[in-house]
């Protein structure tokens, strides 16, 4: 009996100590903290699931919400505090294009933030680098690879893809094709096809419906949940097998680390074999004799995450885009004869080659490319940044050691910078999107100029409305009524 009354007296004790502890987080937060003067919602202050209530709950849904703050609190809104000051997550929001470039420019040296990017478990990767110097080195180790010049010695590659999905299409003869997957696909055989010298072949995949991109989308969800709900950390030390059988979309991603596993062990146990080849890799780069000599090499983890990183960054932005860019120019006439007859002034004869040069200097053709670029946003979450010590932005001082941010979309869909932001625009003239890259840019001048000269398309059963996305660090697209067209050769 004594025992059981002690017990329950420590009960009381702990219940009361939690009650006290809320109450000092509350008040502290709401009138002592750094950040109290921000403007903003009291309850995103105290805690982050205000944020989490949107990304969970609501399904991706947190940046729209931002977006609507700042249209009742100005150009900076209040979200949960920074790190050091407490033990939950979440930057303080801006929305213009100056505050963009003063949180994500490199001379800043705002560091990306842990809490934030160690949830997706790819920490020895260039994205998942917290620390500013490992992520500068390896940076420059990749840069080559991905230089204009590199594109321009490998653009075969890149127009073998497009051809086969060319071809591909018109194998349906007539019939509805799925061009969201097909795109999917095309992006994620061009980016393996150049990185690792071996595609993934998702454009041969019946209707595109390809493993892998089926587990990218549907892992995706989860991973930006995990910052609310921190047991899903789990899912990254359970087996393959166990993944797979609670979520069997999954199992194309244990079929991927499989896949890249045996390709870095065959590579680390035989260097020399790099030398046979193709074309250059990024395992060239990666572990390169140089390295080797001063003892630097990634391990073989690292050289994995790396590979799914580009995987899934060379897949998601620009596929996004092209299905954005194609199906605006599929729902107006005036743009779609425009855009055609560019191309036919410059490339009269459809059968003879048409290179990502000669693509680029189109003025239509490339104000399509900018406009899809813009309106599907890139990365539309807003990628944290903590201040290394106290800075101005957007005219106003930050304390150190504050989480920062700006959602892409806010920036792109600024009115001062484009007029009529939510119309596709591409004679808006040399205005450029954030984050271009040239393997991107080489992939999109390709594919809508031999798409646009060589077939003869409209929408089937899709319009702008079902263009409609989720906000789960990349874009996650209802798959109701996706991008789906008919096609058949073009006349002339």
């Amino acid at each position: 009996m004594a025992d059981a009354v002690k017990q329950l007296s420590y009960l009381k004790l702990l219940s009361i100590l939690v009650v006290l502890r809320v109450i000092y987080v509350v008040v502290y937060r709401l009138y002592f903290h750094p950040l109290k003067s921000f403007p903003g919602p009291r309850l995103a202050a105290i805690t982050d699931f205000y944020q989490g209530y949107f990304v969970v709950w609501k399904n991706g849904m947190f940046v729209r919400q931002v977006e609507k703050l700042h249209e009742i609190y100005g150009t900076h809104s209040d979200a949960p505090p920074e790190h050091e000051l407490s033990s939950i997550s979440g930057p303080l929001h801006f929305n213009t294009p100056g505050a963009f470039f003063s949180i994500y420019a490199p001379h800043t040296g705002f560091t990306k933030d842990p809490y934030f990017y160690k949830r997706f478990g790819n920490d020895d990767s260039v994205f998942g680098m917290t620390d500013v110097q490992e992520h500068k080195q390896r940076r420059e180790i990749l840069n080559p690879l991905f230089s204009r010049r590199s594109i321009l010695r490998m653009e075969h590659l890149v127009q073998e893809k497009v051809d086969l999905l060319v071809d591909q299409i018109r194998a349906y003869h007539g019939e509805p094709v799925n061009l969201f997957r097909g795109f999917h696909a095309l992006a994620m055989d061009i980016v393996t096809a150049y990185s690792y010298a071996h595609s993934l072949d998702g454009l041969t995949a019946p209707g595109f419906d390809h493993p892998i991109i089926r587990a990218v989308k549907g892992a995706v969800p989860m991973l930006t949940a995990t910052q609310f709900l921190p047991f899903l950390h789990l899912m990254h030390r359970l087996p393959a097998w166990l993944n797979t059988m609670m979520n069997p979309d999954l199992g194309g991603a244990a079929h991927l680390r499989t896949f890249l596993g045996e390709q870095v062990d065959g590579i680390l146990n035989n260097p020399d074999g790099l030398n046979s080849v193709e074309h250059e890799t990024i395992y060239h780069h990666l572990i390169s004799p140089e390295l080797v000599k001063k003892g630097e090499p990634p391990s073989k983890k690292a050289l994995v995450e790396e590979a799914i990183v580009l995987l899934i960054a060379g897949t998601d932005t620009s596929s996004n885009a092209m299905t954005i860019g194609l199906c605006h120019l599929l729902s107006n006439e005036p743009m779609k004869k425009k855009l055609l007859a560019e191309l036919q002034a410059a490339w009269p004869e459809k059968d003879t080659p048409f290179s990502y040069e000669m693509a680029e200097k189109l003025p239509y053709l490339t104000g399509v490319i900018k406009e899809a670029l813009r309106l599907s946003y890139g990365v539309p979450v807003a990628l944290p940044r903590i201040v290394t010590s106290p800075t101005v932005i957007d005219g106003t001082l930050v304390p150190a050691g504050t989480v920062v941010g700006v959602a892409q979309p806010l920036v792109l869909k600024n009115s001062d910078v484009f007029p009529d932001p939510l119309v596709f625009k591409p004679e808006r003239g040399p205005r450029s999107c954030l984050g271009m890259k040239c393997l991107a840019w080489c992939e999109m001048y390709l594919t809508f100029a031999h798409l646009m000269r060589k077939l003869d398309m409209e929408l089937y059963e899709t319009s702008i409305e079902d263009m409609t996305f989720r906000d789960h660090m990349v874009l996650v697209y209802k798959d109701v009524r996706p991008l789906q067209v008919i096609a058949k050769e073009q006349a002339m």
